[in-house]
This record gives structure tokens, sequence and C-alpha cells, in this order.
């Protein structure tokens, strides 16, 4: 059956799942709290899940929504604890997340797509926070994991808005970066490590690409900043893997590069400006180091 609770005030889930049936969607109205406290929610139907009101989580929570169904967080979402969504649909995060309160653990399965529209989430553990499917960016998005948690991107990461990663532990892309549509700006922060395994990252603003902290190369990448965006390494960069920059701004290499793991192969493209600012570059193939710039 589908289910339809509207009220300004709290709606609370204190059951795992919904007895024995499936429900076909459930849907809470806007202006109120919903709590979720029973553990698990699962539906059947295309229109699934939309939380139009807060929600708060008084439980670790698992959402599932099958055949193609859409999970929808129109509002924010708070409360210390793991929140797991499994759907082949499109799991929606329209407002902030974890901003009162970060939750303990997101994480979304592989079939389907996540959008991040409400500019922020935010997580409090060691394993934080966990995208296997496509990531779609709507808004300008700082994703933060407090105490050092993990943030994986498992596959493919896009959208025309700059995303800020802020964690002390190991921020990783698994999959290619603004293939489809180009981040204006990505921006790791300092003190954790940035693992680039998914071959590509591609910006479009002046600003480019920062990376902050202590970046390895997982695979060999190529890191594009179009309209002459500029292209940073704020500390060392190491894998042994092919690098290639590419843009008519500025690379900066601010840290020593393949001391710890040297680079196969550099190579900056032509057109733009290489800074060497950290010391040292080493590289173990033949092809060495190529600056065309």
């Amino acid at each position: 059956k589908t289910l339809t609770l509207e009220t300004q005030v709290l709606t609370t889930f204190d059951w795992a799942g919904c007895g024995t049936s499936t429900l076909v969607s459930l849907t809470t109205f806007a202006g109120g709290t919903t709590a979720i406290n029973g553990g698990s929610i699962a539906t059947s139907g295309l229109a699934g899940q939309v939380f139009n009101d807060a929600v708060t989580l008084g439980a670790d929570a698992t959402l599932t929504a099958t055949n193609l169904g859409a999970v929808t967080f129109a509002s924010t979402v708070d409360g210390f604890r793991r929140l797991v969504v499994n759907t082949a649909g499109d799991t929606t995060f329209s407002a902030a997340v974890g901003g009162t309160d970060p939750l303990a653990h997101v994480e979304t399965d592989a079939p389907g797509r996540t959008l991040v529209n409400g500019g922020l989430i935010r997580t409090a553990s060691p394993v934080s926070q966990l995208y296997a499917d496509p990531v779609l960016l709507g808004a300008e998005t700082l994703f933060e994991a407090l105490g050092g948690g993990a943030i994986t991107f498992g596959s493919t990461l896009d959208g025309g808005f700059a995303a800020t990663v802020n964690t002390r532990g190991t921020t990783t892309f698994t999959g290619a970066v603004g293939t489809t549509t180009p981040l204006v700006r990505l921006v790791p922060d300092a003190g954790g490590t940035t693992a680039i395994d998914g071959g590509s990252i591609t910006t479009s603003g002046l600003a480019g690409q920062v990376f902050n902290d202590a970046v390895m190369l997982g695979n060999s990448a190529v890191l594009t900043g179009a309209n002459a965006g500029a292209v940073t390494f704020a500390t060392t960069l190491d894998g042994d893997k092919t690098l290639a920059v590419t843009t008519q701004g500025l690379t900066t290499f601010s840290g020593a590069v393949g001391t710890t793991t040297p680079l196969v192969r550099l190579v900056t493209a032509a057109g733009g400006t290489t800074a060497i600012a950290g010391g040292s570059i080493t590289t173990s193939g033949k092809a060495g180091q190529g600056f065309n710039d």
C-alpha cells in the first residue's frame, strides 16, 4: 500500500520495516519532523520514499527502494547514526545532511545515482562517507568527515559546481571526475591523503584543482583544467603511474614529486606554465618528464 503522512509536528517510525509487507511508497509532508528509530524502511514502487520534512535518525537506518524507486530527502537529515540507502533509482539530498548533528556514516549502493543538492554532507566516524553510485552535484558542496573519516567516491563525480572535501583521512576518487559535466572547482583539504584511482579529473573554473593534502596515484591519470584553470599540488605527489596535466593556466608542484614512490612519467601540456617549488621530481620510466609549457 501507499502511506502518506501529513502533520506539522512529529512523525515517528519506531519499528523495523513495515511488518510482513513492503509499502509501495511512503511520503511525509513538509513542516514537521520525521524520526526514524526503527532501523529500516522498504518500498517497492517508483515513487519510493519522499521525506518532505526534516529527518532525524534515532537508530542506524537502512532505506531500501526496489524497482528503481527513488529515495528523496527534501529537507535536512541529522543524527549521529548510520544511514544506508539502497536503490537502483535516484537518492536525492536536497538540503544539508549533518548540519546540526553529524551523521556517523552515509552510504549509497552501486546501482542508481546520488544527487547532492543541499550543499553539505557532514559525518563523524572512521568510515564516514561511501558513495558507490555516480554522484551528481546540484549545488556547491562541502563533503566533511570529522575525526579523520574516509570519504570515498566509488563511481563517477559530476556537476557544474565546486566540491570541497575536508577530512584528515583518505579521500578516494575511484571513478572519473567531471567527464560528463566538469566541476567548477575541486579542493581536498590539508592533513589527509587523496587517492586518484579513476583516470581523470576535469574542472572548468579558474581556481581549478587544489590538492592541499598528499596525492597518491592508483592509476595513470589526466588532470584537465579547462578555461586556463590552475592545477595545484600543495604537498607531495607519489605513485608508480603516469600523470598528465593539461591546462593553459598554471600548474604548481609545491611539494616533492615521486620521492616515496617515483611516478612512471610526468607530462604537462603546452600553453600554460609549470611552477616547480617542491625541490625534487623523480620518475622511473624511459619517457621520464615532459614539460611542454
